[in-house]
């Protein structure tokens, strides 16, 4: 077998086993100088109009804490349930303990003449960002990182965006919580449905 026919095999099994860890399993913690070099490689995505939207705030532990407090505040509110206050209380526990958090947003100025020509530009960074998201996530496979793209609505709490430092919350939509850290469990290859449920277009021929 060929380097190059080895490399593609490593590529398919690396998209494959991509999965999520929970960071409740994490125990240990991927310095940030290493994260921030898997960024600037990861931002090497499909990107119309060259915007860059995507903006990454690498958070400590004082803010992860603060971020799982917040969580738990979104969940159980002032309720008196006590499923949800027990559900708030275990996710405060496992996002606010977990070894790394990284919040992606898309930047998009609303005001700008390049949004005014072309409305879809919104729509467009997303997916930009959501590519980067995805390089990123197979990128961390690959250096041995387990991570979980959560997209509970934290971001819904009045605080969030101080509490992150979002420098301009009206221009930024949160894509993603990444937790990161590393993980001894290993996740098992998916099996997806058939293919042919979602090909549409096949040949009459």
């Amino acid at each position: 077998m060929s380097e190059d026919s080895t490399y593609k095999e490593w590529l398919v099994e690396l998209i494959k086993k991509r999965r999520t860890r929970k960071p409740i399993y994490f125990d240990g913690k991927v310095p940030s100088e290493r994260i921030e070099h898997l960024i600037d490689v990861a931002r090497n995505a499909p990107n119309h109009h060259r915007t860059e939207p995507a903006r990454f705030y690498i958070l400590d532990c004082e803010r992860i804490r603060k971020v799982g407090k917040l969580f738990n505040e979104v969940i159980s509110g002032d309720s008196i349930d006590p499923a949800l206050v027990e559900k708030g209380l275990r996710k405060e526990k496992e996002w606010g303990n977990s070894s790394g958090l990284l919040v992606i947003t898309s930047y998009t100025d609303e005001n700008s003449l390049l949004l005014r020509k072309h409305p879809t530009v919104v729509q467009e960074n997303y997916a930009t960002t959501c590519c980067i998201i995805q390089n990123l996530l197979l990128l961390f496979e690959s250096n041995n990182i387990s991570a979980k793209w959560s997209t509970g609505p934290v971001w819904e709490h009045p605080s969030f965006s101080c509490t992150i430092g979002i420098e301009d919350p009206k221009k930024e939509k949160v894509v993603a919580l990444l937790f990161y850290g590393i993980s001894p469990l290993k996740a098992e290859i998916r099996t997806l449905s058939p293919l042919k449920n979602f090909i549409l277009n096949h040949s009459k021929s």
